[in-house]
């Protein structure tokens, strides 16, 4: 046995176990199509190793079949890597058209004799081009972690392709007088590239499905199922955060509790998914709403929360009203039912709660229990600075004017 068909024996071996590796990983990490796609390239590699170490040396048809097996399963590494990124289309078209070269030069030369090795110089440009390909889209991943094993992957894969296309010109210049040593080296180099870049990919394969799980568990801890906001436990990570923050820059730091007025008779007539349907509305109303520095979440039930840096009271006030005015002028449309909800408000603020984040939650509740008790749809301050003198009404009024005209400006 020579030292290349060796090289193939282990590439061979190896190419089985990346396949074993990727139908392991679909039961560990999820990710059926892209995992479906990494064991069919494998198993392709493995064929196309197998066709070239055991299948008749001297036959075209064998050169035919290992070229169409190496561009396929060149084809779908790619499609494993797009489908990870969400993009399965990315460069789609272009692979089958490489794929589709392939066969035809493999169908028309595999039947026709000529001493000119045209097909050994087509495969080794498409699958250079292929390689380059995938490289591209590994140098694509990014996020928490898997960034590092994209690009670790996708230099290998282009370490891959170089030697290819330095096959392809090793081929180009047949005929000459070491013609056949360079190409023997260069096949060398090429296999030894195909075993070390499928460690590589199937490497980065394992750990970018991983990572992703991961990130998706992450973000699943983070967002409440239903509505799609923050859920509690997330919420009090933001909110002490910006506490701090607000701490160090001595700014205002306002907060907002909210209670849903009449969900006991939407669930008692229209059942718990509607609801459900009232409170996905109300959250992407609430989104829609506020800036992208403040922060909302669900507290449970038809309780939600709501940050608001660098805000005073008499703003957060003017806030709750415009949410307030907001959801009542919903229209929940739940089985050809339309569904009226209003809302209620307790405030709170740094102000007067000092930069603590359970107090600023206990007073906005307790005025929003306030709010309940004395007939709902209402914006009630924290009973600590409940004020009825002048300063105060004026700066309401001047907060609300602001608003007004922050509201004009924008339309």
């Amino acid at each position: 046995m020579t030292s290349n068909q060796a090289l193939q024996l282990a590439t061979l071996i190896m190419f089985a176990l990346y396949f074993l590796t990727a139908m392991v990983g679909m039961r560990l990490f999820g990710g059926v199509q892209s995992a479906v796609w990494f064991a069919g390239s494998s198993a392709m590699r493995a064929m196309a190793l197998a066709l070239s170490l055991f299948g008749p040396a001297s036959d075209m048809r064998t050169t035919a079949g290992v070229s169409v097996l190496t561009v396929v399963a060149l084809t779908m590494l790619h499609r494993s890597f797009a489908e990870q990124l969400d993009r399965p289309k990315l460069l789609w078209r272009l692979h089958l058209v490489l794929v589709l070269v392939t066969i035809t030069g493999a169908t028309f030369f595999s039947r026709s004799y000529t001493t000119y090795p045209v097909l050994t110089l087509i495969v080794s440009t498409v699958v250079g081009i292929q390689a380059a390909l995938t490289a591209s889209a590994l140098f694509s991943f990014s996020g928490e972690g898997v960034e590092l094993a994209g690009r670790f992957a996708g230099t290998s894969m282009l370490v891959y392709a170089l030697s290819y296309f330095l096959r392809a010109v090793v081929v180009l210049h047949f005929g000459s007088p070491n013609y056949s040593r360079a190409l023997d080296e260069t096949s060398t180099v090429c296999l030894a590239g195909a075993l070390v870049s499928g460690g590589a990919t199937t490497f980065g394969f394992t750990f970018i499905a991983a990572g992703k799980q991961r990130i998706e568990l992450l973000w699943r801890a983070q967002i409440d199922e239903l509505t799609g906001l923050l859920n509690r436990w997330a919420f009090k990570r933001v909110a002490v955060r910006e506490t701090f923050r607000s701490l160090r820059k001595a700014g205002k730091l306002s907060v907002l509790m909210m209670d849903l007025d009449g969900m006991k008779r939407v669930n008692d007539r229209l059942g718990h998914s509607g609801g459900d349907a009232v409170l996905q509305a109300v959250a992407a109303s609430l989104q829609e709403a506020l800036r992208d520095r403040d922060s909302v979440a669900r507290m449970g039930g038809d309780e939600f929360c709501i940050l608001l840096p660098d805000t005073e009271l008499t703003e957060a006030i003017v806030v709750a009203e415009r949410l307030r005015d907001q959801i009542a002028l919903l229209d929940v449309r739940y089985r050809g039912e339309v569904v009226k909800v209003k809302a209620s408000f307790g405030a709170s603020c740094s102000d007067h709660c000092g930069y603590n984040w359970q107090t600023m939650v206990d007073e906005s509740d307790a005025a929003l229990y306030e709010a309940k008790r004395s007939g709902n749809v209402k914006v009630v301050a924290a009973t600590k600075v409940i004020e009825t003198s002048a300063d105060t009404e004026n700066a309401l009024a001047a907060a609300q004017m602001n608003e007004r005209r922050r509201r004009q400006g924008e339309v």
